[in-house]
């Protein structure tokens, strides 16, 4: 089954049957549901085919549907869970004295693969007026930078490595991915946010693994912050039959599967999913790091 069901969500990643090495808990944010899955190093890792570390899955509901008022809630709840990350991997609380790199990833004139670049585009940035000592010591704002480095085909360089060079050069003690992601289930599509301190390997969900943005990578540590926009046509068509009770397809249904596999779906509604997830992303992003400036 699990060959089928790609997914970059740790809530629908395969656990074994005693849940060995995977453990998860619930938690209640701003009324938003919160997810945290911690994958541990080794049997954890080799269960569900990921890199040890917490993931953390907010169920925000149609993010596009969100009235107002819920859309802020989910954009509070974001933004404390992401607080909470940072704070565990640097050390430091966000907020005067910080200094982080937003990169936005994907291709912007994709539209299920845009909110990086949009979320990137829609941040405050501050790092700019760093030198204005009034800026960050009255209103106590973060200094801020941010990227949108494309996608290997646009401009030949891996993402991971203009990532790393700008967080450098920023100097940034943490670096903010923000990326589309692949589910395996429709009902998640723009519905969840989904925090980890593993920092990304882009593309991953749907077949098309480039090169990681990890603490590895960059010397600082990656947070990656993403929002499923599609899936894949054959994974829709496994968990259909999962549903069904058919759990050994015919050969013939196995080689339609895989010829499936270079189809992404995404929901009709994609230009105004694109809208909405980014501009609640980058709220998030700005009540954490310049909310005086909101």
């Amino acid at each position: 089954m699990e060959n089928y069901g790609r997914t970059d969500l740790a809530c629908e990643m395969p656990k074994g049957a005693d849940g060995r090495g995977v453990h998860a808990r619930w938690d209640t944010r701003y009324g938003i549901d919160t997810e945290i899955t911690v994958i541990t190093p080794g049997v954890g890792e080799e269960e569900t085919g990921r890199r040890a570390g917490r993931y953390a899955t907010l169920h925000c509901g149609k993010i596009w549907l969100l009235d107002k008022e819920e859309s802020a809630r989910a954009a509070k709840a974001t933004a404390a869970v992401l607080s909470s990350f940072l704070k565990e991997a640097t050390g430091e609380v966000p907020g005067h004295g910080c200094s982080v790199l937003i990169a936005g990833l994907g291709n912007r004139f994709i539209t299920p693969d845009s909110i990086g670049p949009r979320t990137a585009d829609l941040v405050t940035v501050t790092r700019h007026a760093a030198g204005e000592e009034y800026l960050p010591a009255i209103l106590g704002c973060a200094s801020v930078s941010a990227i949108s480095p494309g996608v290997l085909g646009q401009t030949g360089i891996e993402a991971a490595e203009l990532v790393a060079d700008a967080a450098r050069a920023a100097g940034a003690k943490a670096v903010i991915a923000v990326d589309a992601l692949a589910a395996r289930s429709t009902k998640r599509l723009a519905a969840t946010i989904q925090i980890a301190d593993t920092g990304i390997q882009p593309g991953s969900g749907i077949g098309n693994h480039r090169a990681a943005i990890t603490k590895e990578t960059c010397g600082v540590p990656v947070i990656a912050l993403g929002v499923p926009t599609v899936v894949d046509s054959s994974t829709l068509v496994w968990d259909a039959l999962e549903k069904a009770g058919i759990d050994s397809p015919c050969e013939e249904l196995i080689r339609v599967l895989e010829e499936g596999r270079s189809y992404i779906v995404s929901p009709k509604e994609s230009d105004r999913i694109a809208d909405t997830v980014s501009a609640l992303l980058a709220c998030a992003l700005n009540r954490l790091f310049t909310p005086a400036l909101l």
